[in-house]
């Protein structure tokens, strides 16, 4: 249940977040997805383990032994699912977005290099070196807009928009914005040009992340099966049943703006 909610909220605030007035967004996206995922990678790993040792569950050591970095625990989950030889719907995230999301989290769950990131904020040069809002927008968001922004028919939308609001408002409007990557925005134009692009980025970040919950999803709620029924491992009876909602197409992943689904 932690796990589902987690993610869920971490998917839900990623849609959310924006340079304007929900900064904090981000934050609350990058903590419930980073711990979520790596949560739910161990969940996976806990379950092979008992499959492979006859219902006997890892010991505290065992588990720890698991570490902590999301990029190392997902392909720990992917060589499971492979020794397993799991039929799954939807296989492993290779695109380039998913990728990248992968690794500002796992940047994020770094206490070094990106959860206390803000502290630098505090006035400590010692602290702060890897501002993932700043690479967020900067690696994840960037190659969102290039995948599905610049040269398409959305772009000439936006700035077209754009370019009615800066009419309208320039002459009697003052603006000062400061966006993702640290840079202050002081005209209309630039700041609607950003609201239209963000609006983008919020979709298709949220997309991109949960195709990387739905593979994990996948996997746990198949090895719980197998754990249940095939090993007779009553802890995880039902436990598939969490996850479920996390199992669904593109057009809930691509629509679906509150996570998890009831």
């Amino acid at each position: 249940m932690l796990i589902r909610q987690l993610i869920g909220s971490g998917a839900t605030a990623l849609g959310r977040a924006n340079y304007a007035d929900q900064v904090g967004e981000y934050y609350t996206a990058f903590f419930g997805l980073s711990v979520g995922l790596e949560r739910l990678g161990k969940l996976i790993l806990v379950a092979d383990y008992a499959i492979a040792n006859a219902g006997q569950m890892p010991g505290e050591r065992v588990v720890r032994r698991f570490g902590h970095h999301l990029t190392d625990l997902l392909q720990a989950a992917h060589t499971v699912a492979g020794k397993q030889a799991l039929k799954l719907d939807y296989p492993r995230p290779t695109d380039a977005i998913s990728l990248k999301i992968v690794e500002c989290l796992d940047a994020f769950a770094d206490a070094g290099r990106g959860r206390y990131a803000n502290f630098a904020a505090l006035g400590d040069p010692n602290l702060g070196q890897h501002e993932p809002i700043g690479k967020w927008w900067g690696e994840v968001a960037e190659l969102i807009l290039k995948e599905h922004y610049y040269g398409k028919d959305i772009q000439k939308r936006v700035e077209g928009h754009a370019s009615v609001v800066d009419s309208v408002m320039s002459p009697i409007s003052l603006v000062l914005y400061i966006n993702e990557i640290g840079e202050a925005m002081q005209d209309v134009l630039t700041s609607s040009i950003r609201t239209g692009q963000t609006e983008l980025v919020q979709r298709f970040g949220r997309y991109y992340a949960l195709t990387v919950v739905r593979w994990l999803s996948e996997i746990f709620s198949d090895l719980s099966r197998s754990a249940c029924y095939s090993h007779n491992v009553e802890a995880f009876s039902g436990a598939w049943e969490y996850f479920q909602t996390y199992t669904v197409d593109d057009s809930f992943l691509k629509t679906r703006k509150n996570w998890p689904l009831a």
